[in-house]
């Protein structure tokens, strides 16, 4: 179960809103995080589904709090270097770049 987690990161749409109502973000993190963490993160967004997913590695989907498919746990432990996100009204999908 998961604890409580403040969100510590913000979109910066970097992508004209599409006639979907979708766009492209960079998301700006406030501190260092490994991909366990921000997964956590991104989980415990209530009203937020989608997919995330670890460039050259695995992927997982969540929907609404809860985590419907796993990573794997190599992936868990990267260092995150860049997230990219895409999405809009409630579907937010991640793209995280690690080292």
């Amino acid at each position: 179960m998961l604890g409580v987690v403040f969100i510590m990161f913000k979109l910066n749409r970097v992508t004209p809103i599409g006639g979907d109502e979708t766009a492209g973000y960079d998301v700006i993190l406030d501190k260092e995080y490994t991909v366990k963490d921000l997964l956590d993160t991104v989980v415990c967004i209530k009203n937020e589904w989608g997919y995330f997913s670890v460039k050259g590695g695995s992927s997982c989907e969540y929907k609404w709090g809860q985590l419907l498919s796993n990573l794997k746990e190599d992936d868990l432990k990267k260092k995150v270097v860049k997230v990219e996100a895409s999405g809009g009204w409630s579907r937010m999908d991640y793209y995280v770049t690690v080292s």
